[in-house]
C-alpha cells in the first residue's frame, strides 16, 4: 500500500506528457527533487521519480475500450482502480507538497479517472488515426524508455489538431516542442501541399527522429526543423517580417513556465483569426496542485482568460488542451500596462484606441 501512495503521488505530482522534452530541461527537472526512498522488506530502494512515473502509469492507464492497456497489454477496469486507490489516499497523511492526504481527495480522483476514460470515449468517437502515426506511437513504446515514450502526444489530442488544421486550412504553421513528430505530422498531413510548418526540438535526436518520421509520412517537403528553443525560433520568424502572417501555432514546450512567453510572442505571429493550441493546461487548473510549475500554468490560464485579444476555451480531453483564437491586434506591452492599473478605465481606453485605429485602416483602403 505505502508503494501505490508513493507511485500515485509521483504520477499526479509529474503528469507524463507534461514531462520535459528536451536532455537538458529533463536534467533540471531531475534536479528539483531527490529520489523517492520505498520500503521493502528489510531494506529500502531508492526509485528515481522518472521510475516511479512510469510504474505508476503503467498500472493507472485505463482500458480503451475493446482494446488492451496500451502499456501493459493487461485490461484495467476504472472501478477497480478507484477501489484500489482510495484507501491509500485516505490513510496518507496531509502533504502541501504531494498529492495523497492533501485535502481534496475527490477532485484528485475525478481528475484522474476524468483524464483516463475521457480520453477512452474520444478514441472511440473521433476519425480513424492515420497509419503512420500509430506506427509511430507503437515505436516510441518499442524504442524508447516508458518515461519518455509516454511524453508522445495522445491519438485523440492528435485528431483534434488534424481536424483544426483541415478545417481552417491552415497554410503556414508553428510546432513548438515536435518532439519525435506525432503532432507536425498530425498537422502536415492535414493541410494543403504548398503548407509550411516551422518546428522546433532542442534535443537533437528527438529532432532526428522527427525528420525520419516526416519522411516515412511523406510530409518532409512541408516541414522545417529548428535545433533551438521555441521562443528563439519565433523571434527568428519576427525578425524575418512574418508578424501577422501565421494561422496556426500548437505549444507544446517542455517547461511549461514559459508559456507565457510563448504566448507573447504568438500573438505578434499570428494573424486575426488565426488559432493556437497550448498543451497540457488541465490538470494545472486544478487549485489543489501547488507543487511544480501548476500555480505558474494556473496563472497562465487565467490570464488567458481575460486576455481581451483572444477567445480562449480549455479543452477536457486527456491532460487538456486550451485552444486560442485570437480576435484583435493590440501591443502587449500596452496591454500589461493597462491591466495592472485599478479599475477598467485603462483598459477600456487602450481597447476604444484600438478600435480608432481599426476604423481608420478601413477608411483608408
Amino acid at each position: 500500500m505505502v508503494a501505490m501512495v508513493l507511485i500515485l503521488a509521483s504520477a499526479w505530482a509529474f503528469a507524463p506528457h507534461a514531462a520535459p522534452r528536451c536532455a537538458t530541461e529533463r536534467c533540471a527537472a531531475a534536479g528539483r527533487s531527490a529520489p523517492v526512498v520505498a520500503q521493502w522488506g528489510g531494506f529500502k530502494v531508492q526509485k528515481s521519480e522518472r521510475l516511479l512515473i512510469r510504474e505508476a502509469w503503467e498500472r493507472a492507464d485505463a482500458l480503451r475500450p475493446g482494446k488492451p492497456n496500451w502499456f501493459t497489454q493487461k485490461p484495467k477496469d476504472l472501478l477497480e482502480l478507484h477501489e484500489e486507490i482510495v484507501p491509500s489516499l485516505e490513510s496518507a497523511p496531509p502533504s502541501p507538497t504531494a498529492i495523497p492526504g492533501s485535502g481534496n481527495v475527490t477532485s484528485l480522483l475525478g481528475a484522474l479517472l476524468k483524464s483516463l476514460s475521457t480520453g477512452d470515449l474520444a478514441l472511440t468517437l473521433c476519425s480513424k488515426e492515420p497509419p503512420v502515426l500509430t506506427e509511430l506511437r507503437d515505436w516510441l513504446v518499442e524504442k524508447l524508455p516508458m518515461e519518455i515514450a509516454v511524453m508522445g502526444l495522445p491519438e485523440e489530442q492528435g485528431r483534434v489538431l488534424g481536424t483544426l488544421v483541415r478545417s481552417m486550412d491552415a497554410r503556414r504553421i508553428i510546432d513548438l516542442g515536435t518532439f519525435t513528430g506525432y503532432s507536425s505530422i498530425a498537422m502536415g498531413l492535414a493541410s494543403a501541399a504548398d503548407a509550411k510548418i516551422s518546428c522546433c526540438e532542442v534535443d537533437r535526436e528527438y529532432a532526428r527522429s522527427a525528420r525520419d518520421w516526416w519522411l516515412k509520412a511523406g510530409v518532409s517537403e512541408k516541414m522545417e526543423m529548428s535545433e533551438c528553443s521555441a521562443e528563439e525560433l519565433m523571434q527568428s520568424l519576427l525578425d524575418k517580417g512574418e508578424a501577422n502572417s501565421v494561422d496556426f501555432i500548437f505549444c507544446d514546450v517542455g517547461n511549461r513556465e514559459r508559456y507565457p512567453q510563448c504566448h507573447e510572442l504568438a500573438m505578434q505571429l499570428l494573424n486575426v483569426g488565426g488559432v493556437v493550441v497550448y498543451y497540457d493546461t488541465l490538470w494545472a487548473a486544478d487549485p489543489v496542485l501547488q507543487h511544480g510549475h501548476y500555480p505558474e500554468m494556473r496563472e497562465f490560464n487565467e490570464a488567458l482568460a481575460k486576455d481581451p485579444r483572444v477567445l480562449a476555451s480549455l479543452v477536457p480531453l486527456s491532460y487538456g488542451i486550451t485552444i486560442t483564437m485570437k480576435a484583435l491586434n493590440l501591443d502587449g506591452q500596452a496591454l500589461q500596462a493597462a491591466q495592472q492599473v485599478a479599475g477598467d478605465d485603462a483598459l477600456a481606453a487602450l481597447l476604444h484606441e484600438r478600435r480608432a485605429a481599426v476604423a481608420a485602416e478601413l477608411d483608408s483602403i
